[in-house]
């Protein structure tokens, strides 16, 4: 039942407010009145602002997660790779993988050759300048390829994303640290730097007290000719750089002087070939030729012949660059010159 109010009651309330407010009570209400509606509507803005929060959560989650990567390879090429790569084909850099710890899905080869039998690796060969078709059967999610070859690039870029280095042979410690990247083995990549670099300091140290001044040559007998090593790659930068051991002067005139990678030999400079201490490699199949030279009266008339220091070294790792092939040429060194 509604009320009626009578003007009696309009009076006494109106008396009451008057009072109220002739003793200040009246602005202080109203003062609290205001406070309580703007804490309200503080609370409220604070509810929206943490639901924001919670809903933008997720996007980072997402990023933390993402399943691909963008990279630019040594040729400017931009291409878009597999965050985690799991199924990796390295054309000729079997070594670098294996070092750090990643089996490949295929070993490299060319024709029936393959000079890598020293990783141990029970992969299948592929022949790295056969049918493409070989590729696409493997389905690797990432290629790499230890030098640039445009029409190779061009057919296998096709397949998966591409990898290409300028020369990946000319430096393993700069292709290790490009594959830790690549691959997240960042950590891994400088452990394996830093384990070889004390290996060859260490026996540096032991060659310098085991022969002293006497000097070195690196020879190859190849199907068709004779190589004199020492410059940029292979074994020169172990053997000389590395290892501090001293080159013979025709290798000094021949090879390092001129900065060579390898110089060719005739049969007529053999002669020339003053040094101390040989390593001698022999390629597959050039096995006549390694008899033909062996069996030369010029040959034999060498010092480092007669006197017994002709360290036959295995080919594989001495005509090969990378992490494991340069500690085996180490421990073939020590055991020729530091038994």
């Amino acid at each position: 039942m509604k009320k009626e109010y009578s003007d009696n009651d309009y009076h006494y309330i109106r008396g009451v407010v008057r009072k109220m407010f002739k003793a200040g009570l009246l602005p202080s209400m109203l003062l609290v009145l205001i406070i309580l509606i703007t804490g309200c509507g503080a609370g409220e803005a604070g509810s929206g602002s943490a639901e924001a929060v919670t809903e933008s959560a997720p996007v980072s989650t997402e990023t933390s997660t993402a399943t691909e990567r963008v990279v630019t390879d040594e040729l400017g090429h931009e291409i878009t790779i597999p965050a985690e790569p799991s199924k990796i084909i390295g054309i000729y850099l079997e070594d670098e993988l294996t070092a750090l710890g990643v089996t490949p899905i295929r070993k490299s080869r060319i024709g029936t050759w393959s000079g890598q039998d020293y990783l141990g690796l029970t992969v299948e060969d592929i022949d790295i300048e056969g049918d493409v078709e070989a590729f696409v059967k493997a389905e690797p999610d990432l290629i790499l390829t230890n030098v640039y070859e445009e029409k190779q690039y061009g057919h296998l870029s096709k397949v998966a994303p591409m990898y290409a280095f300028t020369d990946a042979r000319a430096d393993w410690r700069s292709t290790i640290r490009t594959l830790g990247d690549l691959l997240g083995k960042k950590e891994k990549a400088e452990e394996v730097i830093a384990s070889y670099d004390k290996k060859a300091e260490e026996a540096a140290a032991v060659l310098e007290a085991s022969i002293g001044e006497e000097t070195v040559a690196i020879l190859r007998v190849h199907a068709k000719s004779l190589r004199l090593y020492g410059g940029p790659g292979y074994a020169g930068p172990v053997v000389y750089n590395e290892l501090k051991l001293k080159p013979s002067k025709l290798v000094q005139e021949l090879v390092l002087d001129k900065e060579e990678k390898v110089v060719n030999l005739s049969m007529e400079m053999i002669p020339q070939l003053d040094a101390d201490h040989i390593f001698l490699t022999v390629d597959t199949g050039a096995e006549e030729q390694a008899k033909e030279l062996l069996e030369s009266i010029l040959w034999k008339n060498l010092p480092a012949v007669t006197n017994g220091n002709i360290h036959e070294v295995n080919f594989e790792t001495w005509m090969k660059s990378g992490p494991i092939a340069d500690s085996s040429k180490i421990d073939d060194v020590l055991a020729a010159l530091a038994p």
